[in-house]
């Protein structure tokens, strides 16, 4: 293997390029509401959370899995490189901490308790059930919901309330981009829980995929794009605060994300998740970029 495809692997399966594509919402969020940050604080929050807790995530699942399975890649890399993982655990837990106690506002660290708890439960088995404890994540069909309201917290309504206050959080504009959000998450999730069929029916937890079928999951997963088209069409016909090269750039997102998630029903690498399905966070934000520098 050589350095190019080592830096790659090292980017996609240590989850750099996740935590990079969530925070990216956060500024495709202002590029709709054209409402600048006063500063870094809370990007630099969200990716090093997002990084501790995906890290957190694929740690405790590469132990569940056994010898005698085979292992996808992306644990595979864990398992290769347990002492670089580690250090990114640790650098990301010391990030976050740093930010929560010395950059984030006590209003928008109270509300990231309740999303915290719910962040870990999805991991750790917490929840009571027939005399045994399981994971949120393990309750029938809620998991792709849990991570899509998660994210849609997370990447619009905190960061407004952060720079904004409080009393910002009920604008049209912004009730809008969280619903968006949170149809457009639901999308790009639906495939993962395609991918991880297999491994969530050997853990008993029944995704959408186990429930209906990998078809009926891949067009929900477009229904959920159509949604979100809509409410973006609804909001600049009626509303009026959308802007042509918002909408441009949203609808654009949408169709390389159907064109995408549309592949799914067949198996496909982790890289393929791992760039193209988290990339579409990415790509929005970007589209959205240019979209106020070239169309004003």
């Amino acid at each position: 293997m050589n350095v190019f495809s080592r830096i790659i692997d090292f980017v996609l399966f240590s989850n750099l390029f996740l935590a990079l594509s969530v925070t990216s919402l956060v500024f495709e969020t202002d590029g709709v509401l054209h409402r600048p940050y006063s500063g870094l604080s809370y990007p630099f929050f969200l990716f090093f959370s997002t990084l501790f807790l995906y890290c957190f995530h694929r740690i405790y699942n590469s132990g569940r899995l056994s010898a005698s399975e085979k292992i996808p890649t992306r644990h595979l890399w864990v398992r290769n490189n347990p002492n670089l993982f580690l250090i990114i655990l640790s650098a990301s837990a010391t990030g976050t901490l740093i930010c929560i106690f010395l950059f984030i506002p006590l209003r928008v660290t109270c509300s990231l308790i309740p999303i915290g708890l719910i962040s870990l439960g999805y991991t750790i088995p917490c929840i009571p059930w027939k005399g045994k404890r399981i994971r949120l994540r393990d309750i029938p069909g809620i998991k792709i919901l849990l991570i899509s309201v998660v994210l849609g917290l997370t990447t619009v309504l905190l960061p407004v309330m952060t720079y904004s206050g409080p009393g910002t959080l009920l604008e049209p504009g912004v009730i809008f981009i969280f619903i968006r959000r949170v149809f457009f998450i639901f999308a790009i999730t639906v495939p993962f829980d395609i991918r991880d069929m297999e491994f969530d029916e050997k853990q008993n937890t029944l995704t959408i995929p186990l429930m209906i079928g990998i078809k009926h999951s891949v067009i929900l997963a477009l229904i959920a794009l159509g949604g979100f088209v809509l409410l973006a069409l609804a909001q600049y016909f009626f509303f009026h605060n959308l802007s042509p090269g918002s909408l441009t750039a949203l609808t654009l997102s949408a169709l390389a994300a159907a064109v995408i998630i549309r592949l799914t029903d067949k198996p496909r690498s982790d890289y393929f998740y791992s760039f193209f399905l988290e990339g579409t966070m990415m790509l929005q934000c970007l589209l959205m970029i240019a979209a106020n520098i070239f169309w004003k």
